[in-house]
């Protein structure tokens, strides 16, 4: 309840004693009268000197205006003037009604007046006075909570911001104690307790409170996280069970017939400190579910004192009040909506990022010989990426990448070669040119088998028929067993697949493959068209149908990823997945890209899939290469504008190709690396071809 209004009343028209007696002014304590001889000259400093006093000054239409003049601004809300003067005086002054709308005049009033007529004003001017209190105090109050609401959504877009969930807890504690002026403060996390089922009638009950974070601005307080039950017996734990927020003004004086106490004496005493008042609040989610108390301690009258003894203590600290309890509990409903939703995207990354190394495991599983590239080549990538955004030297001083960009990468890198889940394994693992689902180089030599039977029997029935000498005959026949076994030989090395096949090669298994054979009671070829086209194939093992079988997966890959609907941040997967097979002059796939229309991640991860392809020993169509031979084939390739060059150089000078092998490379395959030789080779020019303008 307000205190009632007390008048000083400065007369300065000197009023008549009928007037005054029988009136207000009579009775000690209501008004402080001031007649004309003790009205202070200077009525602005005499306003300023008090101010928790209202002034009514009676002034006569003349001096109005100079008195008026005298008052500052600041005094003018605790003034205010009645005009009193003789009719004649009234009638002197043109347009005399206007005196009401000037500043500050609450009533014009004839001379002589009469008591009744004097209480009347004196009335008028106390009600006038409150309403102009009122009104400071409602503007107050509306600025305050204007303020108030600002804070809340300052705190609101900082708490929905935070990305850290330590910095979010940090930033929820550490405002909570700002806006209330609390010394220090803790706060707690609802969680799980592992091994103990739900109970759907109960959400609390294989639930404990996790302390989490804890502040002191007045002494250094040793923190470890600690867990305990969620129990009455606690205040943060009657708190978490109540859902309601518990205002303490002396925790030491907890009245009887609660079931919660204060169990931090023994601490405070340990550390020099006294708590007093504690705010605790509840977090609660959109279910109205705690997940959290935020316990806010010893309220400051001076935000910047530290509290060093319990003397001090005792003089600074007050009790937390209403305002503090309902904002708190507003901010702690915001912290608590921010807090579950962090877990909740937490939550959904982990599901993803568990989803996307699944996807990846289940491609290397999916063929023995490339277990493995799938979870390498992410590694590498982020390496030469962490390598460009630190150097500041080069070409790359202005590239660096935000969190969410790291992570739009990270993604990338691992779902590279996603599209590899519909490539026929049998096309993926082709070890052998004639491996299909197995190698028909075994059928094969069970033909060559027969061939060699065939000859024995022709060669023994001539000899019963003696159709030459026998010595002739059995030269004849080890000939055509020799060069059969030759021609094996030679069919089982072109199988394998090599560098380059030469043109003489191939004439001779077409010449192999017309030999005549005799299955099944029908003449054939040795070999069908089939097997004598993939046997000519010229390096590798792979047919050029089975060859695009293979690139199509990066087409694939793209088509796969641009069907899922990635948020903004990372809406650039696809292109960094999609282009590690590209080229930088335009000749490789799928689109065809050159160096300028690609992205530094997408460059980066076509370094890296080359390295680890070069490096890999699980290949079953070769052999892991060396080092410095793995480096010496990406040199020729940023000469042939395959690699970009100033990755490659900076993949060189970084170091990051050795300290990558050193984790992933066999020992005996590391060996020393020419680094000068390769840093000076100069990519070639590139021909700039007429561009056919699509209509």
């Amino acid at each position: 309840m307000q205190e009632k209004i007390k008048v000083r009343i400065l007369d300065k028209v000197c009023l008549d004693v009928s007037a005054m007696d029988g009136s207000l002014l009579q009775f000690a304590g209501l008004y402080d009268y001031y007649c004309p001889a003790d009205v202070p000259k200077n009525l602005g400093e005499f306003i300023l000197q008090n101010p928790q006093s209202y002034f009514l000054v009676l002034v006569d239409p003349l001096t109005l205006h100079r008195e008026q003049l005298k008052v500052p601004i600041a005094g003018q809300k605790r003034l205010a003037f009645a005009v009193v003067a003789s009719p004649h005086e009234l009638n002197d002054v043109e347009h005399c009604e206007d005196l009401l709308a000037s500043k500050c005049v609450i009533d014009v009033l004839e001379s002589p007046l009469t008591a009744n007529r004097l209480n009347i004003l004196l009335r008028r001017a106390e009600l006038y006075f409150q309403q102009e209190r009122d009104l400071r105090t409602l503007k107050h109050e509306l600025t305050q909570q204007r303020d108030e609401l600002h804070k809340l959504n300052e705190i609101g877009i900082a708490l929905s911001s935070e990305r850290d969930i330590s910095k979010l807890l940090d930033i929820i504690l550490s405002k909570s104690m700002e806006i209330t002026d609390a010394d220090a403060g803790s706060l707690y996390i609802v969680e799980e307790i592992e091994g103990v089922e739900e109970n759907p009638a109960h959400y609390l009950f294989n639930k404990q409170l996790r302390f989490r974070h804890t502040k002191n601005y007045s002494k250094a307080v040793p923190f470890k996280e600690f867990t305990m039950p969620i129990s009455p017996n606690s205040i943060a734990g009657y708190v978490a069970l109540s859902g309601k927020p518990l205002n303490l003004p002396d925790v030491y004086e907890i009245s009887g017939g609660v079931p919660y106490g204060f169990g931090g004496r023994n601490f405070d005493q340990s550390i020099g400190y006294r708590t007093t008042s504690m705010l605790v609040v509840p977090m609660l989610n959109r279910s109205e579910e705690t997940i959290g108390v935020i316990q806010l301690i010893n309220k400051k009258r001076d935000v910047t004192a530290v509290l060093t003894d319990e003397a001090v203590t005792k003089q600074l600290v007050i009790a937390f009040n209403k305002v503090d309890e309902d904002f708190i509990y507003s901010l702690a409903s915001q912290a608590a909506v921010a807090y579950e939703n962090k877990i909740l995207f937490e939550a959904h990354k982990n599901l993803l990022d568990s989803f996307i190394r699944l996807i990846a495991d289940a491609i290397d599983k999916k063929s023995p010989y490339t277990g493995g590239h799938c979870n390498r080549v992410p590694v590498l990538t982020e390496m030469l990426t962490r390598a460009a955004c630190d150097d500041s030297d080069s070409v790359f001083a202005d590239f660096n990448l935000t969190p969410e960009q790291w992570y739009e990468l990270h993604i990338a890198a691992w779902l590279h070669d996603c599209g590899k889940v519909t490539t026929p394994v049998h096309v993926m693992d082709k070890s052998t040119k004639l491996e299909t689902i197995y190698d028909r180089i075994e059928t094969v030599k069970a033909r060559f088998e027969v061939l060699k039977r065939d000859a024995k029997i022709d060669y023994l029935k001539a000899q019963l028929a003696g159709d030459a000498p026998a010595e002739e005959l059995k030269k004849t026949f080890d000939k055509k067993i020799a060069k059969l076994e030759d021609d094996l030989r030679f069919i089982e090395s072109v199988n394998v697949g090599g560098e380059y096949l030469e043109n003489e090669k191939i004439e001779r298994i077409r010449k192999i493959a017309f030999t005549p054979i005799v299955l099944a009671g029908q003449q054939t070829a040795l070999l069908s068209g089939e097997e004598t086209y993939n046997l000519s194939i010229r390096k590798g093992t792979l047919t050029p149908e089975e060859r695009q079988i293979i690139n199509d997966h990066i087409s694939v890959t793209i088509a796969m990823l641009e069907k899922l609907p990635f948020p903004r941040n990372l809406m650039r997967v696809p292109e960094y997945a999609g282009g590690h097979h590209e080229k930088m002059d335009g000749t490789g796939y799928p689109k065809g890209l050159k160096r300028s229309e690609m992205s530094i991640p997408s460059r980066i991860m076509a370094i890296a899939d080359v390295f680890e392809a070069l490096t890999a020993v699980d290949r079953p169509y070769k052999k892991g290469k060396s080092l410095s031979e793995a480096m010496r084939i990406m040199g020729c390739m940023k000469k042939e504008n395959h690699l970009d060059p100033d990755l490659f150089d900076l993949f060189v000078k970084s170091k990051v190709y050795r300290a990558y092998a050193e984790k992933y490379m066999s020992p005996e395959l590391i060996d020393e690396v020419d680094e000068e030789k390769l840093l000076a080779i100069k990519p070639n020019a590139l021909e700039l071809k007429p561009v056919a303008v699509k209509l």
